[in-house]
């Protein structure tokens, strides 16, 4: 199991291996640098759980927001997830040949709404099963008061 603590963080990796990291005073004081590497530690999880899906985050919540209010416009989800215009047609045509997403004609000739498929949905309940054990593994070393503190605190932040 990794421990973690003001003087190393030790990162598990593939197998029984891990790494050890020493960090100066100067770089445990940076938030920017802290922030940056828990955020790359909990997107390499994702990414590892989304792979064999062929999937990454932004399909997965392309897939989120679609399920949530089905009919939105291509525009109005990148909207969302500020992603531009050009990487969420991308990302909708892998969701479409994926077989996961549909478009349909919107209101207007110009725009795409969007529908999750049957499997789409289907897809959609495991990954978010997968994807909460991610949240779930990288969250274990705080207590439940700890990870709710943490959360009110990134939401006040944004």
């Amino acid at each position: 199991m990794a421990t973690y603590s003001d003087e190393t963080l030790v990162r598990p990796t593939d197998g029984d291996a891990a790494f050890l990291v020493t960090l100066p005073d100067s770089v445990k004081a940076s938030y920017p640098f802290l922030l940056r590497k828990a955020s790359q530690r909990i997107t390499e999880l994702a990414h590892e759980a989304l792979g064999p899906f062929k999937l990454t985050l932004r399909h997965f919540g392309v897939l989120n927001l679609v399920d949530l209010e089905e009919g939105q416009s291509q525009r109005v989800i990148g909207t969302k997830l500020g992603i531009d215009r050009t990487t969420i047609v991308t990302l909708t045509d892998d969701l479409e040949k994926a077989g996961l997403l549909e478009r349909r004609r919107g209101q207007d000739r110009r725009t795409y709404a969007l529908y999750l498929t049957e499997l789409g949905t289907a897809q959609l309940r495991q990954l978010r099963r997968l994807i909460g054990l991610v949240q779930e593994e990288f969250l274990e070393p705080l207590a439940e008061d700890e990870r709710e503190t943490l959360r009110s605190l990134l939401l006040r932040l944004l």
